[in-house]
């Protein structure tokens, strides 16, 4: 596969870069759908749980617990999926698996990889890393032969831990289970935030550690912009996709890691699994899908340790009863697929700069997503992996931090939210929806400094 780019330059208020997405060649979905284009693609959300660590006395489901080797053309081990944490084992019934992938302990720089065993690896990355941090992110994975997933770290020498927890599941048109649910994409909107006291108590009241918040997610109204029941007010109403930011440098800030569930535990019971880990004084961001609680339609927040501000936007919800239509079905591609990458000369090798947008249109991009050789048609968005390849400084002596917007080029207005949070050194990565505009195309804003970044598609979202 090959892509074609052709730029221009629009001046506005800020400058919009408009580019075009090119594909040539099939991405390589490959699924059997018995009742045609506008079967499966609907999801099944689990109770959170791992279902891979490779930390030695507290491994799961690591025939060889320890840490795993990074090279440079990369190494690769194999983890089971199917069968695990709620996951069906009948390879006919599930299409795509989501799951928070954790590296952690690196003892080099690299970037980590998932796809089906036995499928092509390709270009793309799920996770990068240098030696020390821990890294989480969000990913759509389809499991391959044996139910199998391939774990890829590459780009260093060194080793690494690897953690697998599992969040739910897409079923093919031949699942029997029959109560999924569709994705609804929108325009991000900001629900919560504990420094401007957005559905919380009072302003600039973290959470502290231990510490659990009610959020309402059912008929919740979002601000910057305001955006009147951004979840519709409906039992239908499932589940709810987030970006999750941990503002982790306030007085009191500790290395920590925060969970969302859906409903209330025990008294005196932490969850067991994490969505976002944090580092003392770091600001960072990862994708959340979560349940509702069925009775009060809310989620939880949990923070472990230290006292950390939370911010969460709205960048999608999941709705049940929709099998007349194909809108909201979501189809995993065969393998992650680089979309585009600012530093290649075949996008004139050219950074976002402080407080401009850029226009990608995806309409060559959606035309060349096929099953069996057919055109999947019209589609509400893509998913996929953005990072922030490099973010390098505006004027040379003062240091630079920025952030990242994805949104509907048709949008109104700009939404605040940020999809993405980076400072300079390594790569950040976090999984994105960007939701088209009737054109096919999104927007992306870069707050400051110069920032070239990289979007790897995962899976896209069918429309009628």
């Amino acid at each position: 596969m090959s892509l074609r780019q052709h730029f221009s330059r629009l001046m506005a208020a800020t400058i919009v870069v408009a580019a075009t997405v090119g594909v040539t060649g099939s991405t390589g979905v490959e699924v059997a759908h018995a009742a045609g284009m506008g079967a499966g693609g609907e999801y099944h959300p689990l109770t959170p749980a791992r279902v891979f660590d490779s930390r030695p006395g507290i491994a799961v489901n690591d025939p060889a617990p320890g840490p795993k080797a990074i090279s440079g053309p990369g190494s690769t081990f194999d983890i089971q999926l199917l069968g695990l944490g709620g996951i069906p084992n009948a390879p006919a019934d599930v299409l795509g698996v989501v799951a928070n992938i954790t590296v952690t302990e690196p003892t080099s720089t690299g970037y980590l990889n998932a796809y089906g065993k036995d499928a092509a690896a390709g270009t793309a990355a799920i996770i990068n890393f240098v030696a020390g941090q821990t890294v989480p992110n969000l990913a759509i994975v389809r499991p391959g032969a044996e139910g199998k997933l391939t774990i890829k770290l590459a780009a260093g020498t060194g080793t690494a831990h690897v953690i697998v927890d599992v969040f739910g599941w897409f079923s093919t048109s031949a699942s029997s289970d029959l109560t999924g649910a569709r994705l609804e994409p929108v325009t991000p909107g900001r629900i919560f935030d504990t420094r401007s006291g957005l559905n919380r108590s009072a302003p600039e009241t973290p959470l502290a550690a231990g510490e659990f918040v009610t959020i309402p997610i059912r008929g919740v109204d979002a601000a910057e912009p305001t955006t009147t029941d951004i979840v519709p007010n409906s039992a239908n109403v499932v589940g709810v996709v987030l970006n999750m930011a941990g503002v982790n440098n306030i007085a009191g800030s500790a290395n920590t890691h925060l969970s969302v569930i859906p409903s209330n535990l025990a008294a005196g019971t932490a969850p067991s699994t994490a969505n976002l880990n944090l580092a003392r004084g770091q600001v960072k961001s990862n994708m959340v899908i979560v349940p509702v609680d069925p009775t009060d339609g809310s989620i939880r927040v949990y923070n472990n340790s230290g006292t950390t501000h939370v911010v969460l936007d709205v960048v999608g919800y999941l709705v049940k009863r929709r099998d007349e239509t194909r809108r909201g079905r979501v189809v995993p591609l065969g393998a992650p697929y680089r979309v585009f990458d600012t530093r290649e000369a075949q996008w004139q090798s050219v950074p976002l700069g402080a407080g401009q947008a850029e226009d990608w249109s995806f309409s060559d991009f959606a035309g060349s997503v096929t099953i069996g050789g057919v055109e999947v048609g019209k589609q509400l968005g893509v998913i996929g992996n953005l990072t922030s390849a490099s973010l390098t400084r505006q004027y040379p002596t003062i240091p630079v931090a920025s952030y990242l917007t994805v949104y509907p080029s048709d949008a109104a207005v700009r939404p605040t939210s940020a999809n993405l949070n980076m400072t300079e050194g390594p790569p950040t990565p976090n999984m994105v929806i960007m939701k088209y505009s009737a054109t096919t195309t999104v927007r992306v804003y870069n707050y400051a400094g110069n920032n070239h970044y990289i979007y790897d598609a995962s899976a896209v979202i069918l429309s009628d």
